[in-house]
């Protein structure tokens, strides 16, 4: 039972390991890649105790393995792009102009 519940975790870390690396949020990838990596590991000496060898070792490397190079790679080669900030300061600027003058032709009454 023990070593079914490793594989099972084994298998969704890596599976989230390689959503979350294709994903924007690419920097989250290391938590699931790094307890697939550890699931692996635990899977491997098992069986080398066992004297057998599953698939789902293999599995479980090769899935960990592409989410960690594509974080890698998204880390290292997306940049990041500020715009005009400038456009977006006078846009709230307009905003806050239209929201006072809003505000100052709402009539209130003065009965309450």
């Amino acid at each position: 039972m023990g070593k079914k519940l490793i594989v099972i975790l084994g298998f969704t870390t890596a599976v989230l390991g390689v959503i979350l690396a294709v994903t924007p949020f690419s920097n989250l990838a290391v938590v699931p890649i790094i307890i697939a990596f550890i699931c692996g590991l635990l899977i491997f000496l098992m069986s080398k105790k066992d004297q057998n060898k599953p698939k789902s070792i293999q599995y479980i490397f090769l899935m960990t393995i592409i989410a960690l190079v594509l974080t890698i790679y998204k880390s290292v080669y997306y940049t990041s792009e500020v715009g005009d900030t400038k456009q977006l300061e006078q846009r709230d600027e307009d905003n806050l102009e239209d929201s006072k003058e809003l505000l100052e032709d709402i009539e209130f009454d003065e009965d309450l």
